[in-house]
């Protein structure tokens, strides 16, 4: 399968030389991780500085420290409010148990949790360089790393004030496709599932990528999706972890009563379902911006090539996921769960068109920076470029 495109231009193929002479570079992958996370700093807002100017804190954010102090005690927030909806989500309250956040008055130590958030983006990053290098070219994978810095699947990082924490959800996801030990495998995407529900969905791309990746990212009949060495391989370990994750909630749920509310009060209904598509069908878009194009052209590839199975998981995976955010008000930050299928779509795609694959993620590049970054719930939130909050940034770091 090959896609044409015209020759590149002397400017083009000096840029392609100087960033193919960075990466031979010493530690090439962390300077760039670095320089990437610099880059969704300058922005990105990030929101949580607000509560710097929050008179209560600790009235504005009880249901989290409620979670903190007893993280097993069943939720009591109306169930319209997002409190109420954590009540399986134990991976950072106990995080912030352990470091003993919610001990002051004022509650501005929840900052600490916000930002240890923002800095995983750096390891985040370099786990998903080192992902996309093992299957494309260097100089692809500053590309295709730098388009995902310019959307919210890194932003998110930032981008939180109301407890959402899918940075943490998006680094254990990373970190459970990345890790090829199966206890790391098992523990980061255990933690990934209480981080939040979301996950638990993305656990089913997630085992895809693995089955992939243990069959030389081929699939020629169902046979092909089961386990071949049963507990040897990391697909395996999904499963398990599905196992795990199923009865574990299933005894919480018997012991300490915990619920999470669904429906029309709750806000979760697939009744949501055709007036969100009707009136916000621009949260697809936006989601991933420029990296539908690899995406895209992956599919055309499948097809092209009769793999109606693989092109058919990838199009109902991120079917399924997209039902699922348009089921629920926060679109944006819903349907970036899906983004271990863009990687997988991103690696057949450079695999497919690998004469002219630079080509094409500079472009997908490119439209991902010039794009600005939208965040979809019930309106349209522009996340504004942040140069001007060094000052705020540092306040925080003073308040802690």
């Amino acid at each position: 399968m090959s896609l044409y495109i015209s020759r590149p231009s002397t400017f083009s193929s000096r840029f392609y030389a100087s960033v193919e002479s960075f990466t031979h570079t010493r530690y090439w992958q962390l300077k760039l991780s670095v320089v990437l996370f610099g880059f969704v700093l300058l922005t990105t807002y990030p929101n949580y500085l607000d509560i710097l100017v929050d008179p209560a804190p600790r009235t504005t954010f009880s249901y989290f420290y409620d979670k903190v102090a007893s993280p097993l005690s069943p939720v009591t927030f109306d169930e319209k409010t997002h409190g109420s909806k954590i009540a399986f989500r134990l991976t950072v309250p106990l995080l912030a148990k352990l470091i003993n956040v919610g001990h002051t008055v004022t509650g501005k130590d929840i900052l600490l949790i916000y930002l240890i958030q923002s800095l995983l983006l750096i390891p985040f990053l370099l786990m998903l360089i080192r992902l996309l290098n093992r299957y494309m070219d260097s100089v692809s994978t500053v590309f295709l790393v730098g388009a995902c810095s310019a959307t919210y699947l890194a932003k998110a990082f930032f981008w939180d004030y109301e407890c959402w924490f899918d940075g943490y959800a998006y680094f254990f996801l990373l970190a459970g496709m990345c890790f090829r030990r199966r206890w790391l495998v098992f523990a980061t995407l255990l933690l990934a599932c209480w981080t939040d529900e979301r996950a638990v969905i993305a656990l089913g791309s997630v085992y895809l990528f693995h089955r992939l990746r243990e069959n030389d990212f081929t699939l020629q009949s169902l046979k092909d999706l089961l386990p071949q060495r049963r507990y040897l391989d990391a697909s395996a370990v999904v499963l398990l972890v599905i196992a795990t994750y199923g009865l574990i909630r299933w005894w919480l749920t018997t012991t300490f009563g915990l619920s999470t509310p669904s429906g029309l009060k709750a806000g979760v209904s697939l009744s949501f379902l055709p007036f969100q598509l009707k009136h916000r069908l621009i949260g697809i878009p936006f989601t991933f911006e420029g990296l539908w194009i690899p995406f895209a052209l992956a599919m055309w590839a499948l097809i092209d090539q009769r793999l109606r199975l693989l092109a058919g998981l990838l199009l109902g995976g991120m079917l399924i996921h997209t039902i699922i955010a348009y089921c629920v008000f926060d679109i944006t930050r819903s349907l970036a769960y899906a983004f271990p299928l863009i990687i997988i779509a991103a690696i057949l795609m450079a695999r497919d068109y690998a004469h002219n694959r630079k080509q094409i993620l500079m472009l997908v590049m490119l439209i991902c920076v010039l794009i600005p970054t939208h965040y979809i719930v019930m309106y349209i939130i522009q996340i504004p470029w942040s140069l001007s909050s060094f000052q705020e940034f540092s306040m925080a770091l003073r308040a802690l």
